[in-house]
């Protein structure tokens, strides 16, 4: 197939999964819960990858050198025994269950153990069967929170229901808990209910440090219009934190604690840019870790804060994925299960599949040399030298930080953006738009815009395409003169 230019394009939405201009000949994004519905069942590929390679793990068990040496270990089934998580809600809320993750992580994976009968093997492989239940109803929703967003033009639910990442990072830790109200937050922000975001993004901050950046993100960048709209968030979300974080510390004041410690004097754990000096042997002294941790949290404010401040108004995802990027880099750990934090707000920030797909790649090889550089630990003969970890998770950080750049080269710049389809007629490739817009400098919501500057005011198509008036009578520039 050719366009009206006479060049030849690939079939209708598959330019623009291969790296071109997202939008500019793919059908418009499915409306509504019931046209999501086979977005949400495409969500089953990357779940079901997840589930086989814990297959291995499954006839043998969570605990030991095994389960690194097949690359099918997660932490938060090893917990079970490793941390005593096991003996479920009870023993958690009284006490006895030595879990240093969050409380709204915690509550959930002792929950989840509770609903599994037996010891022993027999709990965890009935605990990953639970665990990939709820992994699904949380996929879904974020499929639905994506695919519904208000305001949002370049939101594609079909980042979240096929990302590679899930299929990596979704069965290994609890993340997901935390990353799902962090979304919805953002969701009904978009749909202007202040009250509903400080009460979800409370929750969030429950299960994650990295909900700081969604909840100071929503904070400075109120919709227009809404009266209040800061005030009423920050507001739902201390309400919402007393309720929850009260009784939590009547019950056991470590359950708040323990993570905070974990945090001040562990040191720099996997994937973090600050376990570099660990792996040449100099590893930082665990407050210093901490305290560089603390200055990303700094950075990561201020550079929402900065882009906050630009005019026009960049969306809300576009700030908070950079801001989550800075924060992860920069964190004690960088886990393969904290990279859930960036799917969804990939998927709303609409980046491009080339973008996307990099990344997985990255996260992907990040993995699989953590798998072997663990093996080192126990085996030096038949594992990874700290030396090509390093090089892998370079790989990685780089390719994270780059989803960081691309947001903040968008706000900054503008990126070339498709023009809208229009009752059937297609539009041309080679005609591009510009973001920002410079008619929505009063903060609205970011949107496909116009050629900046003098040229905005020139016509798309020149007069003289398809002309069929004599010679000289359409002219472009017309012609005022006689010769």
């Amino acid at each position: 197939m050719a366009d009206q230019a006479g060049v030849p394009r690939l079939p209708t939405g598959l330019d623009g999964l291969l790296g071109g201009r997202r939008g500019t000949r793919a059908p418009r994004r499915p409306r509504g819960v019931a046209a999501l519905a086979p977005v949400v069942a495409l969500a089953a590929v990357p779940l079901l990858v997840a589930v086989f390679r814990q297959v291995s793990c499954a006839r043998e068990g969570w605990q030991g050198e095994v389960p690194i040496w097949r690359q099918c270990g997660a932490p938060v089934i090893a917990s079970l025994v490793d941390d005593g998580a096991g003996r479920g809600l009870g023993g958690y809320l009284s006490g006895e269950v030595p879990l240093d993750v969050p409380v709204l992580r915690g509550l959930v994976t002792t929950f989840l153990a509770s609903l599994s009968p037996g010891t022993g093997l027999a709990e965890q492989r009935w605990f990953l069967v639970w665990w990939s239940l709820l992994a699904a109803a949380g996929v879904a929703a974020l499929v639905l929170l994506v695919g519904t967003a208000r305001g949002l033009p370049r939101a594609d639910p079909v980042a979240v229901a096929l990302s590679p990442v899930l299929a990596l990072a979704v069965l290994l830790s609890g993340d997901l808990v935390a990353v799902v109200p962090a979304t919805a937050a953002v969701w009904a922000w978009t749909r202007r209910r202040p009250e509903l975001a400080g009460a979800l993004v409370a929750v969030a901050l429950l299960g994650g440090r990295p909900a700081l950046v969604v909840l100071l993100a929503l904070a400075v960048l109120p919709p227009p219009g809404l009266r209040h709209a800061t005030r009423r968030l920050l507001r739902s979300a201390a309400i919402t934190l007393v309720l929850v974080v009260g009784p939590v510390a009547a019950l056991d004041l470590g359950l708040l604690l323990r993570p905070v410690q974990a945090w001040w004097g562990n040191g720099a754990g996997p994937g973090s840019l600050l376990l570099v000096p660990g792996l040449a042997a100099r590893p930082l002294d665990p407050a210093a870790t901490a305290v560089a941790s603390l200055l990303g949290l700094l950075l990561a404010a201020g550079l929402v804060l900065v882009l906050a401040a630009r005019r026009p108004t960049p969306p809300v995802p576009d700030v908070v994925l950079l801001g989550l990027v800075v924060v992860l880099l920069t964190g004690v750990s960088f886990p393969a299960g904290a990279a859930l934090w960036l799917v969804p707000f990939v998927a709303l920030a609409g980046l491009r599949w080339r973008d996307h797909l990099l990344w997985a790649g990255a996260e992907a090889v990040h993995l699989v040399a953590y798998y072997g550089w663990l093996d080192a630990t126990n085996d030096p003969a038949h594992g990874l030298p700290p030396g090509w970890y390093a090089t892998a998770m370079a790989l990685r950080i780089l390719a994270v930080g780059r989803l960081g750049w691309v947001m903040w080269a968008r706000a900054s710049w503008g990126v070339p953006d498709p023009l809208p389809a229009e009752s059937g007629a297609e539009v041309i490739a080679s005609t591009p738009t510009w973001a920002p817009d410079p008619g929505r400098a009063r903060g609205e919501d970011w949107v496909p815009g116009r050629t900046p500057g003098t040229l905005d005011r020139l016509p798309v198509r020149r007069p003289v395409d398809n002309s069929g008036a004599a010679v000289g009578d359409d002219a472009y520039p017309p012609v005022t003169e006689g010769p």
